[in-house]
């Protein structure tokens, strides 16, 4: 008999920002990707199920303590919170470490600018096994939020010269990334025809261009770093 794959559960809290590439990537590493559509109206709970062995909470539109807007995000944070508490292992996108900031005790505000593009970060602090950031990486960008304070415990590992907290380390295989690793340029175009105000506010027309310019890049980077994540979530089974 074949043994059931790992569950990864993804928390997709827009209609427009689904697992995608990370989703594609841990699957080829043997792990199963169970979608919640919190946006639509699925439950989230408050614990993390025992079948579960990490999470994904995706990106969105909205602020991370909405909740009179998106009843949903107060018992994510709740879950993310149990996660926390039983270290089990995260890797939170945007919104989604954004909301993993705010369950561990750190705070979110509206950036003075945000970031929607192509956008260099650098390391800080101490190498870290799955980020091995010795030089600037490139990263897509689309948020107009940021995480001002971290979570309690956290290591900072990443900024960029407008966001000081890009990546971020808590517990033993838990990180909050402030960017998006998960999209191709199929979803720039989506997000585009669906503009929010992060996009309304930067002051461009399209990012199509420079995103195609550096898509295999960031592909090539990111794809080992998301697989060595996962990697170490297997073995710490």
């Amino acid at each position: 008999m074949t043994a059931p794959k790992p569950i990864i559960l993804a928390i997709q809290n827009d209609e427009t920002d689904a697992p995608h590439l990370v989703g594609r990537w841990l699957e080829e590493l043997g792990f199963e990707i169970r979608t919640l559509r919190a946006y639509a109206g699925e439950n989230v709970p408050t614990q993390v199920p025992e079948d579960i062995v990490a999470l994904i909470p995706l990106g969105g539109h909205m602020n991370a303590t909405e909740d009179h807007l998106h009843p949903w995000l107060a018992p994510e944070r709740a879950l993310l919170k149990d996660a926390i508490d039983r270290d089990i292992p995260i890797f939170a996108i945007c919104l989604g470490t954004q909301l993993l900031a705010v369950a561990g005790g750190g705070k979110v505000e509206r950036a003075a600018i945000g970031e929607v593009g192509i956008y260099s970060i650098f390391g800080v602090n101490e190498p870290d096994s799955i980020f091995t950031l010795n030089s600037e990486l490139t990263v897509a960008q689309w948020h107009e939020d940021q995480v001002v304070e971290l979570p309690v415990g956290a290591t900072l590992l990443a900024s960029s010269e407008l966001c000081q907290n890009q990546i971020y380390r808590l517990g033993t295989k838990s990180y909050g990334v402030q960017f998006h690793p998960e999209i191709d340029l199929s979803v720039i175009k989506w997000w585009e025809a669906e503009a929010d105000n992060a996009f309304l506010d930067s002051g461009k027309s399209s990012i199509q261009e420079e995103f195609a310019e550096a898509e295999a890049d960031l592909i090539r980077t990111w794809k080992p770093i998301v697989q060595r994540w996962g990697q170490e979530v297997l073995a710490g089974r």
